[in-house]
């Protein structure tokens, strides 16, 4: 996913658009509709249309990732197999989040690697 002004982000509202209908979570496909329906958002988009168009079936097929939104909002970029009640988890020493799922009391399962917008560049950690 992307930030917005970025030039991948017309790509990035394109491939949520396209990928809407497979959201089964009403919560989560609201705040989708949300994002999409922002005034923001839109002329972002018309902006962007003018510059760099991903190809949203090459991006989804190639890296075998798919969008999602954390219960705070944020747009996730990751693995087709993550599901609802997974974890983001911040690694101390890792270059990106890691998405993760409890197994049993403290052990947690390995999912997937992730892109989260707005915690990538250390905005969360100190």
């Amino acid at each position: 996913l992307a930030r917005v002004r970025d030039d991948c982000f017309f790509g990035a509202v394109d491939l949520l658009q396209n990928g809407i209908k497979y959201i089964t979570e009403h919560h989560i496909k609201r705040k989708v509709y949300q994002l999409l329906a922002n005034k923001a958002t839109q002329l972002e988009v018309r902006a962007s249309a003018a510059h760099v168009k991903l190809d949203s079936e090459i991006m989804g097929k190639s890296l075998g990732r798919l969008p999602f939104i954390t219960r705070e909002g944020n747009l996730v970029l990751s693995s087709e197999h993550v599901k609802r009640g997974d974890f983001i988890a911040l690694i101390r020493g890792a270059q990106v989040p890691f998405v993760l799922r409890r197994q049993s009391g403290e052990i947690y399962q390995l999912i997937s690697e992730a892109y989260v917008d707005g915690i990538m560049d250390g905005e969360t950690m100190e």
